[in-house]
């Protein structure tokens, strides 16, 4: 409190304990007259005068130096912390009301002081809070990032093992085609390969369609948008919304609602295939989700490249060079394949053993050339007259068998005539001098029957080829019911 107001205040506690006793003394001096007492005038004029003046100046330093002091002391107090938030505990005031008060202050001080720690406390530990749930968030953020890594990595390590499994092209590309499809939750997801000669895509792959074996080996053009358009620039061709589209410039196929992503699948700078990847919602491939595309299709033109060479070695060691038929290996694989098939469902299953008439004469008149191109001209009647389903493999210089799944021996011995008349028929270089006038086979027939190996049905063909040249070659004849002992082996030496 000021100095002014202090004093002010003496004076005005002064001048009321004055007036104060002054109306005692007034009332003293009445009540002495009253009760009959003779008291001077003058004389208690000047006690009254000195007692007021005396009660007012006592008063007045009571109040000066007593109360307005302490009364200041609690506003200093209350003033520093107003304004600095200092905490000043005052001192003991006395057992009085300003006693009281400062003791009020002292606690009241002391509360805001335990308020303010814990506001601090509090807002510490709503910070730390906030920065928890952050880290947690972007931990969780990370995670997720993180574990779509890994699932983009593990995405890549099945193509890479895939491609590496010494399978046929197509079983690849349909596993590969069905692991994108379930791994990225794609609608449709289709692999093309591109023949650049024709200008043309043909489905090898797809997953998601109903029906999805009936439309491999579809072809697709170039001049076919947007699927051309990727095969033929090598560009990725995103379509945000395939109702935009002209029908005429989809692929019937595909449903023309939601999205598509198109890349090309390029190997050593040459677009080797075309990668299709469809969802029902628009706009649903970003650019994280076409870069992680992007980089499968680089390892798909890997893979395809990979899995052809493969199938080349393969083809070396399973098939014939001079005619491009399969060879005793292609033959055992394929044989085992369809016995196990027959043993598993009961199917039949029959194998013709053919071989050339006089093909020694045929060699020793006209050389091996002329020979070789008359095994590579067999070769070509009999692929173009038997079904894609059955096996043809040169087993020896002019000996041949052919495995015919899902045949019984009445329907295998009707193809075996068949090819015997079609050769017949037909000009062969350096037919005309053989014996008969022209180039001629035999055929044996067998069909399986129960409890019998690979190696049986073999032998009984065989046994059954043997018969026909028995009877004067060019003919067919049919295995009959397999006994002991009756196998003869299939690389003796025929002319």
């Amino acid at each position: 409190m000021p100095g002014a107001s202090r004093r002010r205040l003496a004076l005005r506690a002064g001048f009321q304990a004055s007036a104060l006793s002054l109306i005692l003394s007034g009332a003293g001096w009445f009540a002495l007259r009253s009760a009959g007492i003779d008291v001077r005038l003058p004389v208690f004029v000047w006690i009254t005068a000195g007692a007021t003046l005396t009660a007012g100046m006592l008063t007045r330093f009571y109040v000066q130096f007593a109360v307005s002091r302490r009364i200041a002391r609690v506003v200093r107090v209350l003033d520093v912390y107003a304004r600095e938030r200092s905490l000043q505990r005052l001192p003991d005031l006395g057992g009085d009301e300003i006693g009281e008060i400062g003791r009020a202050v002292n606690a009241l001080l002391a509360n805001l002081t335990s308020l303010e720690v814990q506001m601090i406390e509090q807002d510490q530990e709503l910070r730390s809070t906030r920065e928890e749930l952050a880290l947690k968030r972007a931990l969780g953020e990370k995670t997720a990032e993180l574990e779509q890594r890994l699932r983009e990595r593990a995405l890549l390590f099945d193509i890479v093992r895939a491609s590496a499994s010494e399978r046929e092209l197509d079983s690849v590309l349909a596993e590969i085609a069905t692991r994108l499809g379930e791994a990225l939750k794609l609608r449709e997801c289709m692999l093309f390969l591109v023949d650049a000669k024709t200008q043309r895509l043909t489905l090898r792959a797809a997953h998601g369609f109903e029906k999805p074996g009936e439309l491999l080996e579809r072809i697709v053009l170039f001049d076919e948008q947007p699927l051309g358009k990727a095969a033929k620039t090598g560009e990725i061709v995103v379509v945000d919304d395939l109702e935009a589209l002209s029908e005429s410039s989809l692929w019937e196929p595909i449903e023309q609602r939601g999205s598509m992503a198109i890349l090309p699948v390029i190997h050593r700078g040459t677009t080797t295939g075309v990668l299709a990847v469809t969802r029902s919602e628009t706009s649903a491939f970003s650019e994280l989700e076409t870069g992680l595309l992007a980089a499968i299709s680089d390892q798909l033109g890997l893979a395809i490249r990979h899995t052809q060479l493969f199938d080349e070695l393969r083809r070396g060691s399973q098939h014939d060079d001079l005619t491009g038929l399969g060879n005793r290996r292609l033959l055992r694989i394929r044989l085992e394949d369809e016995l196990h098939r027959a043993q598993r469902f009961g199917e039949a299953v029959s194998v013709l053993a053919i071989d050339i008439d006089y093909f020694k004469a045929l060699n020793d008149r006209h050389g091996h050339p002329t020979g070789d191109a008359a095994l590579r001209k067999l070769a070509g009647l009999m692929t173009r007259n038997l079904r894609r389903i059955d096996t043809i493999a040169r087993i020896g210089g002019e000996e041949f068998v052919v495995l015919l799944p899902r045949t019984n021996a009445a329907i295998a011995t009707k193809v075996g005539e068949k090819l015997r008349s079609m050769v017949e028929s037909t000009a062969f270089p350096g037919g005309e001098e053989q014996p008969e006038g022209a180039l001629t086979v035999s055929v044996g027939v067998a069909s399986l029957h129960s409890d019998e190996t690979g190696a049986d049905l073999l032998a009984r063909a065989d046994n059954a080829l043997y018969e026909a040249k028995d009877r004067g070659r060019n003919c067919v004849v049919t295995a009959s019911q397999p006994t002991a002992g009756s196998a003869r082996s299939l690389t003796r030496s025929r002319i």
